[in-house]
């Protein structure tokens, strides 16, 4: 087994991780960046979320990205415009938004510049290529890549650890084995994998009212996590008649419980295809216990959604070009040196001092005991929510951060994770040093 030593290992290249390790490439810091896909994006990229939701951020690598994007054309401010627009022309109202007849919020480039985007109130987004946002992110690393080792293509197998501290993890690619030794170690893997290998506290589903005393909490405690959505990307069809075929298998219960309650985002990629993020595909729990199986529902759902669309909706003229990974909101939550909580979240302020991200994000949480509920002001986020008990040093820097269900159903969110990243990655370049 081949053994890598470095300064820090960041496990993990989605928002959190990407966002750690900019900081500490900043800082001179030698890094290890590993991941199980084939570059860093993580959801952003891989599950087709490739957008910038409205909201408030520190600043950070998201400008630097953004400005790339920007200027080579592949990234751009996005507001809604009438759904009517996809349809036929024989079909079409001009100027008329159809909704809910045609249940898709539709949203179009503006001329508007990225600042447009830094407030939620504001409504609009950053919406840019998967490949082109990859791309965007090397070239801001590529600066300090000389500190940085990439393992991309490899997955957590374990780990290590030694008088409270982590030592060591190992990792697995098909017969390789491989094992990072660090002094500090960072978990930006969504699932939070090393920190629950680790034996740190975590929980998982919807805590009781009684547990932090959060209004918008259920009396009973559940297993109820946000639920997941398949996105895919469709393009214009040399037919204008054209309409996908059915698919080849059928899922009674979600044909006849959520098929048609369904309301999909709309959002248009630089050449023109359209992603669809439709809310949602299966209920958080459901995908977890679906295990492997999980792509085979949620591309079947995709499917026979999108054939109701061009059926139902009259949505003709597109045909499905791809469909992402699952995109998945909620699995496990750290439970670290600080819980943040929806009343946190509502009044804007933490009881600590220390600031790892700000956000205004709703809380919004997507099938069973939905809620979507927009705040007044921003809030922080303090970095002890990064911070585990157990270990000194190992940090969670990812949406499997220490939030309690309600909170993180606002702080999932990919602009506020590249700050939570930074922070970590800006705190742990502070402690080397």
């Amino acid at each position: 087994m081949n053994t890598l030593r470095t300064r820090v290992c960041v496990l993990g290249a989605g928002g959190g991780g990407t966002g750690c390790v900019y900081r500490l490439l900043k800082n001179g810091i030698d890094t290890v960046v590993i991941d199980k896909n084939p570059d860093f994006g993580g959801t952003a990229v891989f599950s087709g979320v490739d957008g910038f939701e409205p909201g408030v951020s520190l600043d950070g690598i998201h400008q630097e990205i953004s400005r790339i994007l920007t200027e080579k054309e592949q990234g751009f401010v996005v507001k809604r415009l009438p759904n009517g627009r996809l349809l036929p022309e024989a079909d079409r109202t001009p100027g008329k938004d159809q909704f809910p007849e045609y249940p898709w919020a539709l949203a179009d480039k503006t001329e508007e510049p990225y600042s447009a985007t830094l407030s939620r109130k504001w409504g609009k987004r950053f919406q840019f290529d998967p490949d082109a946002f990859t791309a965007a992110v090397r070239e801001s690393l590529s600066p300090c890549k000389e500190h940085l080792t990439e393992l991309f293509g490899w997955e957590y197998d374990g780990c290590r650890t030694e008088n409270g501290n982590v030592t060591a993890i190992t990792l697995r690619r098909g017969e390789e084995r491989a094992a990072v030794e660090a002094e500090y170690f960072v978990d930006a893997s969504g699932d939070i994998v090393l920190a629950r290998d680790a034996g740190c506290a975590y929980t998982s589903g919807t805590e009781a009212r009684e547990v932090y005393g959060e209004p918008g909490a259920p009396l009973e405690a559940s297993d109820t996590v946000n639920a997941v959505t398949y996105c895919f990307r469709i393009t214009r069809a040399e037919d204008p008649e054209h309409i996908d075929p059915e698919p080849g298998e059928h899922d009674e219960a979600w044909e006849n419980t959520l098929m048609r309650g369904v309301v999909s985002c709309f959002s248009e990629y630089p050449d023109g295809d359209i992603n669809v993020n439709m809310l949602p595909t299966m209920q958080g729990r459901e995908y977890m216990e679906l295990g492997e199986d999980a792509d085979r529902v949620g591309h079947m759902r995709v499917k026979g959604y999108w054939h109701y669309l061009q059926t139902e909706k009259k949505l003709r003229g597109w045909k499905i070009r791809k469909i992402y990974s699952a995109g998945v909101r909620e699995t496990y939550r750290l439970k670290g040196r600080h819980i943040l909580t929806e009343q946190e979240v509502r009044a804007g302020r933490s009881a600590l001092d220390s600031v790892a991200a700000i956000a205004d994000h709703a809380l919004d949480i997507h099938g069973e005991s939905g809620m979507l509920k927009e705040l007044e002001k921003p809030y922080i986020i303090p970095l002890e929510c990064t911070m585990t008990r157990e270990y000194e040093n190992l940090f969670v820097a990812c949406r499997g951060a220490s939030f309690s269900h309600i909170a993180g159903a606002s702080a999932r969110l990919i602009r506020t994770m590249l700050s939570l990243g930074e922070s970590v990655g800006e705190h742990i370049a502070g402690l080397l040093k």
